[in-house]
């Protein structure tokens, strides 16, 4: 390890020194989950690459963490957002580019009658939740062991690994989270048909059973029966069915992983590709499930504000809809729309790529997995072989391998989050893949070298 960061810090001395200020002032400067164990400074981005503050480029297999489906800076979104910031940043009021976005994305997603926009995944869930409690008048909600659904407190659930693999138990991730939020909350094992049951046997308290089509911990394909499974049983049962398409959203295929799939579930939360590289989230579903955000009631009396007639909920944020998110989302989302073949070259590359790392990981005994669902892929040193479920994963604690391994790939000039999510963009070429397998390869090696694996 002390050789590679040696030979990570000769070429990153700006990065070096940037890291070394960062904590006199920021409590956390990225989500701690993601944080490099040689931190670079990104400086600017551009196709497939990323460069940092010291000049060196690497192939991004970050993404942004999942916006970048188009890959970093893209011309069309930054002549969309350089036509806007001229007129105003932000408004506060109704602006003219919210209705051609809002309309673009019910014509391109299947559940869409009509959306919401606020600034986050996070916040969409959060929303997404409230009108589905306001619209049914049941509290409950039920998410899937392994789902990852934003970080407010009612989603921050982890399986109990000892836990019952039929009806798993959960507990709140991190502190500052009331233990009485977990009244509120189901947990449902994954790609388990016993899921299907506990809905039913819960169907009286359920308002809202949240589901990533395709998990982010666990990219997988196989999962349409499943998936076509759970719309129905939450049909027949009277519980909202939502698809949480943060990261499948305009990724998967245009229309996300419901258009992949051929599902139509009652609602649905989008956020990262769509706003194409701003913040953005996105609540989109049936016209009379959204209408509960249409009404409104007076804040200012408590008789209202508490007792609504109708179903209403209230939402707020000072920059949901903004005129430069508006404006680049559309740019994002119009491309993504009229060029169809960048969703076959995100499928031929990602899929390359997941079949060259784990045919190398066969062929050389190497315990380490790349799941993928075409240009979403989850990498990681994996001792028991097959991942089926979050469980597999939790199984196991590799920070040493897992360390040297990103090191090693940052000195090869690939850039990948210890997270284990990667994505690639229509921006990467067979030569990024080319130089991307190299590097993973030489970079296990080098943890098997060193007797970690």
């Amino acid at each position: 390890m002390t050789e590679v960061i040696h030979n990570i810090e000769e070429k990153t001395p700006k990065s070096s020194d940037l890291y070394s200020k960062s904590g006199e002032v920021l409590a956390q400067e990225i989500v701690d989950t993601v944080s490099m164990p040689y931190p670079v400074y990104i400086n600017s981005g551009k196709g497939s690459k990323l460069t940092d503050v010291d000049g060196n480029e690497y192939i991004d297999l970050v993404g942004g963490f999942g916006p970048h489906v188009l890959g970093n800076a893209p011309e069309v979104v930054v002549d969309a957002l350089k036509g806007a910031v001229d007129k105003g940043v932000q408004f506060g009021l109704q602006n003219p580019y919210q209705e051609p976005f809002a309309r673009l994305l019910v014509e391109s997603i299947p559940c869409a009658e009509k959306v919401v926009f606020c600034n986050s995944g996070t916040e969409a869930s959060m929303f997404a939740i409230r009108a589905a409690r306001s619209f049914t008048g049941k509290t409950k909600i039920a998410m899937f062991e392994g789902g990852f659904h934003g970080a407010h407190d009612y989603v921050l659930a982890k399986v109990v690994p000892t836990s019952s693999i039929d009806e798993p138990d959960f507990y709140s991730m991190g502190q500052g989270i009331p233990v009485e939020t977990q009244s509120t909350v189901k947990m449902l094992p994954y790609l388990n048909d016993q899921a299907f049951d506990l809905i039913r046997k819960h169907a009286d308290e359920l308002a809202l059973v949240l589901i990533e089509p395709v998990q982010g911990s666990n990219p997988r394909l196989d999962v349409a029966d499943f998936l076509t499974e759970l719309v129905k049983v939450c049909n027949e049962a009277g519980v909202l069915c939502l698809f949480d398409e943060v990261i499948t959203g305009f990724r998967l295929a245009f229309g996300g992983a419901q258009e992949f799939f051929g599902l139509k579930p009652d609602m649905a939360i989008f956020g990262k590709a769509p706003g194409g590289g701003l913040p953005l989230g996105i609540v989109a579903g049936r016209a009379d499930i959204m209408e509960v955000f249409t009404r409104q009631f007076d804040i200012y009396d408590d008789i209202s504000a508490g007792m609504s007639p109708e179903p209403s909920v209230f939402t707020a944020g000072t920059f949901s809809g903004n005129p430069l998110t508006m404006a680049a989302g559309t740019a994002a989302v119009t491309y993504m729309r009229d060029h169809p073949e960048i969703y076959q070259n995100l499928a031929k590359n990602g899929t390359r790529l997941a079949e060259e790392v784990n045919e190398f990981c066969q062929l050389e005994e190497i315990p380490a997995v790349m799941s993928s669902a075409l240009s979403l892929f989850y990498f990681r040193m994996q001792p028991g072989g097959t991942i089926k479920s979050v469980r597999d994963i939790n199984r196991y604690n590799l920070k040493e391998a897992d360390d040297l391994f990103m090191a090693n790939l940052l000195d090869r000039g690939v850039i990948m989050t210890p997270m284990h999510i990667g994505y690639i963009s229509a921006e990467h070429t067979p030569d990024d893949i080319d130089v991307a397998v190299k590097a993973i390869k030489e970079s296990l090696l080098e943890v098997r070298k060193a007797g970690l694996i």
